[in-house]
This record gives C-alpha cells, sequence and structure tokens, in this order.
C-alpha cells in the first residue's frame, strides 16, 4: 500500500470521528428526552423516542430495558415482562436488566419470582442502585402475605315473634365472626351462630374470599349439627366484578340440604355507585326446590357508606324463605346504621321486620360490635 493510499484512510477516519460522536450525542439526547417524558407521565412520547431508536438497533438490550420500564409504566405489564425477556436473552449478565425484571415481576403480583431475581443481583452488588427500595417493597408483602387477624366482630340480636295463631315468642340469637387475612388477595372468615327459639340450633360457618384486579371471589359452607329449623349444610359460592363506570355484576349461588329435602337459590345482581357516597344494590332471589319446582324474590338495599365515617342503609325485599319445616314467602323492611367508636371499633345496630306467610311476624334489633386490626 503506498503512502498517499494510508493519507486517504486516515483522512477518511479523522473524517469520520466527529461524525460518530455527533450520532451518539444525539442518541443520548434522545434517550434522555424519553427518560424526561415518561418521569412526566407522557408515556406515549417516551414510547414514541424509544421505538423510533429500536428500528435502528432493534438488539440492543438497553433500549429494550427503557421501553419495557415504560411500558409498564402505563400500565402494559404483560408487553413489558415479553420485551425484557428478550433483553434479559440478549444481556443476561446485565445487572440494570435484571433490577428492571426484577421491578415489572414484582409490579405483576409474582413477588417470589421478583424475589428470586434480587437476591442474585445482591450476591453480585449488594449495594446496587435502587434495588434497597425494591427489597423494602418486597418485605412489606411478605409481611402482608403472613396470615393476620383481620376483624373481629361479635353481635347479639332480640325478636319479638307473633305466631299465626296469636302467641307471642320472644327469640335471641348471638354470633361470632372472625377474619384471617392469610396473603394480600386471600381472606378466611369463620363465624359461629347460635339462635334460641325455645329450641336452640348453632350454625358453623367458613369462607374464603380471593380478591381480583376488578372483584373477588368466594367459597362458603356451613353446618349444623342436629338442627331443629336451620339447614343440615349448605354450600355456595359467587362473587362480584366491577362491569364498567359504577356498575358491578353480583353473583351468588347455594344449595342446601334440609331434613325436608334439598334447596337451590340462584341470585343475580347489581350494584350501581349513584354518586355522593350512595349506592344501590338489588337482586333476583331464584328458589328451586322445597315442594315447588320455582320461586321467584328479590330484594333492594341503599348504602350511604363513607370511609371512617357514619354509614345508613335500607333494605326491602320479598323472597322464598327456607326453614326446616316449609318454604313460605317472607317480606321483610330493615334499617341500620354503622358508627366508627375510634380507628379500629365499630358498632352497628339495625331493626327488621318481617312477615312469614302461614308462619310469624317478627320485630328485631341486633347490635354488632366489631374490631379491624391494623395493618403490620
Amino acid at each position: 500500500m503506498t503512502r498517499s493510499t494510508y493519507g486517504v484512510i486516515l483522512a477518511l477516519v479523522l473524517a469520520s470521528a466527529p461524525m460518530a460522536v455527533q450520532a451518539q450525542s444525539a442518541r443520548t439526547e434522545r434517550i434522555d428526552a424519553a427518560a424526561t417524558a415518561q418521569n412526566a407521565g407522557e408515556y406515549s412520547r417516551a414510547r414514541e423516542i424509544l421505538q423510533l431508536l429500536l428500528r435502528d438497533s432493534p438488539d440492543d438490550p438497553d433500549l429494550l430495558r427503557r421501553l419495557a420500564m415504560v411500558e409498564a409504566a402505563d400500565g402494559d405489564l404483560d408487553g413489558a415482562m415479553e420485551r425484557i425477556e428478550t433483553a434479559v436473552r440478549l444481556a443476561p449478565g446485565d445487572l440494570d436488566i435484571a433490577l428492571a425484571q426484577a421491578y415489572i415481576l414484582f409490579w405483576r403480583g409474582e413477588p417470589s419470582r421478583s424475589r428470586d431475581i434480587v437476591a442474585e443481583i445482591v450476591a453480585q452488588e449488594p449495594a446496587y442502585p435502587e434495588l434497597a427500595v425494591l427489597q423494602n417493597a418486597l418485605s412489606r408483602v411478605a409481611r402482608q402475605d403472613s396470615p393476620r387477624l383481620r376483624t373481629l366482630s361479635v353481635g347479639s340480636g332480640l325478636s319479638d315473634i307473633t305466631l299465626r295463631d296469636g302467641t307471642s315468642r320472644t327469640w335471641n340469637s348471638q354470633d361470632v365472626v372472625a377474619a384471617f387475612d392469610v396473603s394480600r388477595n386471600d381472606t378466611v372468615t369463620f363465624s359461629v351462630n347460635r339462635e334460641d327459639r325455645g329450641l336452640v340450633d348453632s350454625r358453623l360457618g367458613a369462607r374464603v374470599d380471593h380478591r381480583i384486579s376488578n372483584g373477588y371471589w368466594y367459597v362458603a359452607a356451613t353446618t349444623v349439627i342436629d338442627p331443629d329449623f336451620q339447614e343440615n349444610w349448605s354450600l355456595a359460592g359467587g362473587g362480584e366484578m366491577v362491569a364498567t363506570g359504577g356498575l358491578t355484576g353480583l353473583m351468588d349461588m347455594r344449595v342446601a340440604e334440609y331434613d325436608t329435602g334439598t334447596i337451590v337459590a340462584v341470585q343475580p345482581g347489581f350494584r350501581l355507585d349513584l354518586g355522593g357516597d350512595v349506592s344501590v344494590l338489588g337482586r333476583a332471589i331464584n328458589l328451586f326446590g322445597g315442594g315447588k319446582d320455582y320461586r321467584l324474590g328479590s330484594s333492594l338495599r341503599l348504602d350511604y357508606r363513607r370511609e371512617h365515617s357514619t354509614s345508613l342503609f335500607a333494605v326491602a325485599a320479598s323472597y322464598p324463605d327456607v326453614e326446616a319445616d316449609d318454604v313460605q314467602q317472607l317480606r321483610s323492611l330493615a334499617a341500620g346504621v354503622a358508627v366508627p367508636l375510634d380507628n379500629a371499633v365499630s358498632l352497628t345496630a339495625a331493626t327488621t321486620y318481617e312477615d312469614r306467610d302461614n308462619s310469624y311476624r317478627r320485630w328485631s334489633g341486633t347490635l354488632a360490635l366489631t374490631y379491624r386490626f391494623g395493618p403490620r
């Protein structure tokens, strides 16, 4: 190669160096602009900038990491997960990418997998930037996931009864209910109810609630040992899910075994938020069994509920009521109030009127005291 050829090559290299520096500077400026847009909540703008950069460098793991974090911040956790997994495959030893993956897993509700990745980062860099924030969040979740007593409630009721032959009776009942959070999304509730009508029935109950992103579902069971007027046993399930805006769909199903046969109840319903802390709840009560193929009832409930303040409710219903002897149509009106006595204790008082066809009329009052245990 001649001296003149070397001179040409050197000239080209020297000429291209400023262009490379300029290109790198422009890339850095665009990445900084994406970060500024993300911090301002302008996720569409941040995504647009990073996607343009990825057109030129589709396998750049750092750009993929940045875009995954933008998508996660914008609520697209599934898309963010796919993006960060691609970045991990391209750069398996990059701790920035590993930390981003751990954060996205945590936001997706997968703390166990997130915790495993954090442990790998700690083994290499115990004081890695922004790692402590995620570690503290994971510790809080671990405390929330351990079982704890959520609420404990004790209640008592007294009823003045007029039987269909005009005879008067006084019935009474007592309840104890304890709810345990066994994880962030799961609550188990145990209940004991004793009702004295001259003859005494005691019911044991258990229920499991699982919270989901837009509602919850539950399963429940009861048993009564040697019942005189209650069921032998029952199984139930159902839940609720937000449909749109202030409208929530409800569904409850229950099968119960009485001495006289098996009863199946299906109760679809809705709850509508009316604004101003007021909501209305309606149900259709469909009953199968009990000597007739099908019976229909309904209920309507109005609530005024404000957190840490006095709440009110009123209920009107007409439905087929099941007791051990028979099924009769029951019409009822009820009203009540719940008053917070302090941050942990609330008192609920309610009164009810019931008219059960060919059976009895009842005026009743109930009081319940509830203690809510604080978070760990």
